[in-house]
């Protein structure tokens, strides 16, 4: 019994530092597990061939590229170039991905029942630049959003600003007041659309819908656009519901690109100086008159052709939800990393190609390689400062809504929503992922937490608990030694 204790000890520590043994050991290593398993039968074979497969060092000796190794490389040299310039949000979200389930951080451990087989876990950072914890949050929007949507036809808009103004966006300080304008400028869009009489106003109309912020295109350029999930229909003040399936085009651009000049004249008059309000008063003229229809508005109906409008609603919230949360660059999309020259090659296919087939598409990749520190800038530039909210909820989807939605059938059903919740966990996440059940052992059995040894941080604002080398040979306390000295 003890000299099992002592070889799965053994192994525990041997998965997590993997990456540091030679080929030859793991391969061994991995020879060893894939035989017990097989001994349990084939589909404990199969899961921890797809476990093995999945591993860090085994990804790796594949060619795959993780963001998390870039900037483990590159973060301290780009902080160090660009200091005084990084947003607090950026410098927090970047070293919580660092340090992912790093054990120093934290971990859980599992033991076999059966053959006392030990696995740690480590604490996810729970950030959404993480392309490993973006999983989880995108897993729960989408849930989120799930629980409101009623069982009617639904659409998506998007709306687009003129290139020219994108830069004002960019500013620190302007940042976010100026994301909050285009939201709200969407959001007067649709009032001006559904209320354009005093008896549309005297109703107290409301849409429904939830926007989505998105601050990115696919050559991972800086481009905020809102993407808008809508219901075809709305509420009035005695809580009946309207269907509502036709959308002026020209008025929701005109609208659109109005509402956003003035509520940025607006704000920059408050806050900023006269020279930059000029300048913005001018460019927002020249650009009236260089789109007389207005910006880009788009919002086709959905396709119910092969489709019923249950499914076809489902498809398009969850396509919205997942699309408007993901990381901006997929790790599949990065070939290479050159870590002697400090290039890096990724790819990316124009949205005019997206209707042609898959085979033809392929031959329209458009191939990039620029410098890790330009990438880096690129990727950054997208995390949202905190408190920041990306996805809003309007009309009577909104919480402060007056409308009771108990009274119409929902898009999903409880039994639904709550398989839906159970697949948010990180087990079933890997399992429905990667095709295999982490805490099932190559033994057969599943693994049992075991909270005592188990390893969880302090919280942020707790005072360290001091020991015995904390002290010097007179009992004076280091810290405190060191802060009289130096204060002055």
């Amino acid at each position: 019994m003890h000299e099992t204790y002592i070889r799965d000890t053994y192994e525990m520590k041997v998965y997590r530092d993997m990456q540091k043994l030679s080929a030859q050991v793991r391969t061994e290593l991995f020879r060893c597990h894939l035989l017990a398993a097989a001994r349990a039968g084939q589909h404990v074979y199969q899961n921890e061939f797809n476990k093995i497969n999945n591993l860090p060092c085994t990804r790796e000796s594949k060619g795959k590229v993780r963001i998390r190794d870039l900037f483990i490389e590159y973060w301290d040299l780009f902080a160090l170039g660009n200091e005084g310039k990084i947003r607090p949000s950026v410098t927090k979200n970047v070293v919580a991905m660092m340090h992912c389930r790093d054990f120093s951080q934290g971990y859980l451990t599992y033991e076999c029942p059966k053959c006392h087989h030990t696995v740690q876990v480590g604490l996810s950072c729970n950030s959404r630049f993480c392309v490993s914890c973006g999983n989880r949050y995108r897993a729960e929007r989408t849930l989120a959003i799930s629980k409101l949507l009623l069982n009617k036809t639904h659409r998506q808009f998007v709306f687009s600003m003129a290139w020219q103004l994108r830069s004002f966006f960019t500013v620190h300080e302007d940042r976010d007041a100026l994301l909050d304008i285009l939201f709200q400028s969407v959001e007067e869009s649709f009032d001006r659309l559904i209320r354009p009489g005093k008896k549309a106003i005297k109703e107290n109309r409301q849409l429904g819908y939830v926007s989505f912020l998105h601050t990115y295109g696919r050559p991972l350029n800086w481009h905020p656009h809102i993407h808008v999930l809508i219901c075809e229909g709305y509420m009035d003040n005695e809580n009946k519901y309207h269907k509502f399936d036709y959308f002026h085009y020209d008025k929701l651009r005109t609208s659109f690109m109005f509402a956003l000049h003035n509520r940025m004249l607006a704000y920059f008059k408050a806050n900023k100086t006269e020279a930059e309000y000029d300048k913005l008063l001018r460019l927002t003229k020249t650009l009236a008159k260089a789109y007389p229809n207005g910006y880009y508005v788009y919002g086709p109906k959905l396709d119910n052709k092969y489709n019923n409008i249950r499914i076809s609603t489902r498809n398009l919230a969850n396509y919205i939800a997942k699309y408007a949360s993901h990381p901006c660059i997929a790790e599949s999309r990065i070939t290479k990393i050159d870590y002697t020259n400090h290039k890096v090659t990724y790819f990316y296919t124009p949205h005019e190609y997206d209707d042609l087939p898959e085979n033809e598409r392929l031959n329209k990749k458009v191939i990039v390689e620029e410098s890790v520190f330009k990438f880096i800038k690129k990727l950054i530039r997208h995390i949202p400062n905190k408190g920041f909210h990306n996805i809003r909820y309007y009309g009577f989807y909104s919480k402060h809504s007056s409308n009771d939605l108990s009274a119409y059938s929902s898009l999903y059903t409880k039994t639904e929503l709550k398989k839906n919740k159970r697949n948010i966990g990180w087990n079933r996440r890997m399992k429905l992922t990667y095709q295999y059940e982490p805490l099932l052992c190559h033994c057969g059995t599943l693994m049992e937490f075991i909270p005592e040894d188990s390893f969880f941080p302090p919280p942020k604002d707790a005072k360290r608990k001091l020991s015995i080398y904390d002290y010097d040979e007179n009992g004076d306390n280091y810290e405190e030694e060191f802060y009289n000295k130096y204060k002055a």
